[in-house]
């Protein structure tokens, strides 16, 4: 058990940097959201727009069965 620990804790991690690919360019800076409208738009607006309408559809359906279930009940009686 050991063994499988002391593998795990020392190779692990290295095979983890290896995957690293190291042609690819990458930048440490932050994303300047401001920088330009595109930036706004899409990591900004985009998002928001997207949970508001995942909200109103929820709503909706959340209505529809309950509408659905008082129908039934009514049915029933």
């Amino acid at each position: 058990m050991r063994t499988v620990m002391f593998i795990l804790v020392v190779w692990l991690p290295g095979l983890l940097l290896a995957q690293r690919p190291t042609h690819v360019p990458f930048d440490k800076e932050p994303l300047r959201f401001f920088e330009s409208p595109f930036n706004i738009i899409f990591y900004i607006v985009i998002p928001l727009l997207i949970l508001f309408l995942y909200i109103i559809w929820r709503r909706r359906i959340r209505k529809e069965q309950e509408e659905k279930q008082k129908n039934q009940q009514s049915n029933r009686e």
